[in-house]
């Protein structure tokens, strides 16, 4: 999470949807910056409303005046990203040695959990909350806005936090399991800019 509430926004930085890569080009210009621990870092929209949108506003940055922002990911395009991101050494509920398609069957079960985009942006009624989405391949359209609000020549981004690079494809049956798993992530995703 990027507090830029004196110049207009709050991003929120949703796990694997390229919020490491602004984080690391526009940490410098926030007035808050929260990168540890990762539960803060990813905090969602509704604990960002409970939590730190009435202590910015104690400090003079009242709800009104700012808008929040984040990316959101395709869910197919997040879960691949995911499966690739637990295969590195050492990770923490690793999936290198499964396939895609055993990753999506725990997806689908619950016997693996990730969150979901739908969870991160709305409220405990199911209304998006956040206030500006963008999709994670407009990343340029993000970066421009971003900058454009911190009176800032936009960044040339480098990639950063990069998965591993591990072949598989998503079969049709998987995908089509997953968008249905994922219909809430969807409409969030389709209907960001």
């Amino acid at each position: 999470m990027m507090a830029f509430a004196d110049r207009g926004f709050v991003f929120l930085s949703m796990p694997k949807a390229g919020s490491t890569v602004l984080q690391r080009h526009f940490a410098r210009h926030a007035m808050i910056l929260v990168r540890q621990p990762p539960g803060m870092k990813h905090m969602s929209a509704s604990t960002y409303e409970s939590v730190m949108a009435p202590w910015l506003e104690r400090y003079g940055h009242p709800r009104s005046s700012y808008e929040t922002t984040c990316l959101v990911r395709h869910p197919i395009d997040r879960a691949v990203s995911w499966w690739k991101y637990r295969s590195r050494p050492g990770a923490r509920h690793s999936s290198a040695e499964m396939g895609f398609a055993e990753f999506a069957d725990g997806l689908i079960s619950g016997e693996i959990g990730l969150g979901t985009a739908a969870n991160f942006v709305t409220d405990a009624e199911g209304r998006v909350i956040v206030d500006r989405l963008y999709r994670y391949e407009h990343l340029g359209a993000a970066t421009a806005w971003m900058s454009e609000q911190l009176g800032i020549e936009p960044p040339v981004l480098e990639p950063t936090n990069v998965s591993p690079d591990r072949p598989g494809e998503v079969d049709v049956t998987t995908r089509a399991r997953l968008e249905e798993h994922f219909a809430a992530d969807l409409a969030v995703y389709e209907a960001a800019r």
